[in-house]
């Protein structure tokens, strides 16, 4: 547009005579256009997108092993270091905007308070967390705790909850240094968004950060938009696609994993698969064709989408979105790896000391716009989508809570017989002493009240009134300390869990930070 309009400047300078006057105006416009050109283009080339870098051949294991790489950030990789390592703790985040944020910082808040009790005394059930998964809205608590662990408490509110994260958005579509994305194919949105995130939150961090903070793994979570599969950011699946992940920005994962549709352009990464010689995980090996065959099989599923991966040719570039699409509960992903896992793998693994599993799922999704059932007509196009989206979530997560209780029931049959084929006792225990359970702490689950009706109206975006994200950092805090299932749990582990401090310590924390 710029090139049109100074071309046209130019034929009318040849037929049209100018008084000096005019002639200095002309200058200092055109000099003016120049500058904004040059500060539009500089802006542009500041962004770069952050792409995979294939694996180190120093890094790859021998053809056959139980990984493609060795090391990376992976469970595996980062010591158990914690009172209690007969006891598995996983929490996922789920979607829902800045509101499940807030949500699932208050849970993080209440299980720091919650105490269990180990060999070694009293402890806080975080400091047991193995791993923590999020998608959208839910991996900017996961990720910002991996990163500044104790310094979360009072940072997070300050560098994420309290900011206007909307003016971001704003800023990409309407400000003309951050229209590189309309010009540059390798540019999108949601590299602009990263850049707003790592100035916030994450600093310049990597994965290779994350690995050096040990446990717990964040497992952030992404959809690949071409398959419709829930995606992790770890060295699992990344030794997939032969790539390293350890120097992928933290922000990368983020801002693919809350990459609406729509509003921001995927995140795209290379696939290097055929530089890995044709290394396979040692999972994907022992899966036969029989599985691979059998419809109903969870384990023959996750086998055929790794597959996909693996072959470099048919899938070059994978293109990431909102990991709410595929997994809201930001669940489903980690369940399919734990359900792949055979009786021989959790011997392998190390595994057989485990005799407790316990899954917490922070659901922050609000609820339903129910006031259409009292109108005659449904609105336009955006409630209709909102609608549709809402539907879907609300129906996807039931299955899903069903389908990952069943999938550690497995588990622990599972780790039974690993642990009897060793003999009666293990460490002194019985072999057959393992339990598992899912603890599910959402807002829908709160009892009736007026401000449960007001939690639930608060809306799915980036930026929400500090009012809000104190009754939503509280609700989330109360939820911990009040569920019956969670006390019930850690209350058999492994004599009585050190009662909670009272909820009304919430505020006093707060005050104290």
């Amino acid at each position: 547009m710029i090139l049109g309009l100074a071309s046209e400047h130019t034929k009318r300078r040849r037929s049209v005579a100018l008084v000096p006057g005019a002639v200095a105006t002309l200058k200092t416009i055109g000099q003016g256009l120049l500058v904004a050109v040059g500060i539009l283009m500089a802006g542009c080339a500041s962004v770069v997108s952050s792409d995979t870098q294939p694996l180190p051949e120093a890094r790859l294991e021998p053809l056959g092993a139980e990984h493609i790489s060795r090391g990376g950030y992976r469970l595996d990789s980062l010591p158990v270091s914690k009172d209690a390592p007969d006891l598995v703790v996983l929490v996922a985040f789920s979607g829902g905007g800045k509101r499940s944020a807030a949500f699932g910082y208050g849970a993080l808040r209440g299980m720091r308070e919650v105490m269990v009790s180990t060999p070694s005394g009293p402890r806080p059930l975080l400091d047991q967390v193995d791993a923590i998964s999020g998608v959208s809205g839910g991996s900017f608590p996961a990720a910002y705790y991996g990163l500044h662990r104790e310094q979360t408490f009072g940072g997070f509110e300050r560098d994420f909850l309290y900011s206007d994260t909307n003016s971001y958005i704003y800023g990409t579509y309407l400000l003309p240094w951050n229209w590189g994305w309309l010009v540059d194919p390798g540019v999108g949105t949601n590299d602009y968004m990263e850049r707003a995130y790592d100035r916030t939150m994450f600093r310049g961090a990597t994965f290779r950060d994350l690995e050096a903070r040990g446990r717990p793994l964040i497992a952030i979570g992404a959809t690949d938009i071409a398959y419709g599969t829930p995606i992790l950011f770890n060295q699992d699946m990344f030794d997939v696609i032969c790539s390293d992940l350890s120097a992928l920005p933290v922000a990368r994962a983020v801002a693919a994993s809350n990459g609406f549709p729509g509003l921001f352009s995927p995140v795209t990464l290379t696939n290097h698969a055929a530089r890995c010689g044709g290394r396979r995980p040692g999972w994907l090996r022992r899966i036969g064709t029989e599985e691979r065959q059998n419809p109903l099989s969870r384990a023959g599923a996750a086998a055929i989408r790794t597959e996909r991966y693996l072959d470099a040719e048919r899938t070059r570039y994978v293109h990431l979105a909102d990991g709410g699409i595929a997994d809201n509960l930001a669940m489903r992903a980690a369940g399919s790896t734990t359900q792949a896992m055979s009786t021989a793998d959790l011997r392998e693994s190390g595994h057989l000391q485990v005799r407790r599993v316990l899954m917490i799922s922070v659901d922050g999704q609000g609820a339903q716009d129910s006031s259409v059932a009292r109108r005659r007509t449904v609105g336009g196009l955006f409630q209709m989508l909102g609608l549709v989206s809402g539907a879907q979530i609300d129906s996807y997560n039931f299955e899903t809570l069903i389908t990952v209780t069943e999938q550690l029931n497995a588990l622990t049959d599972r780790l039974r017989q690993a642990r009897c084929a060793q003999g009666r006792l293990v460490n002194g225990v019985p072999c057959g002493d393992v339990s598992s359970e899912l603890v599910h702490i959402s807002l829908t689950g709160r009892p009736e009240s007026p401000e449960k009706d007001r939690l639930l109206a608060i809306p799915t975006g980036l930026t929400l009134e500090r009012d809000d994200v104190d009754l939503l950092v509280r609700a989330g805090y109360e939820a911990v300390l009040r569920s019956p299932r969670l006390r019930t749990f850690l209350g058999a582990y492994p004599a009585a869990a050190v009662a909670p401090r009272p909820a009304a310590n919430a505020g006093a924390s707060r005050r104290a930070r």
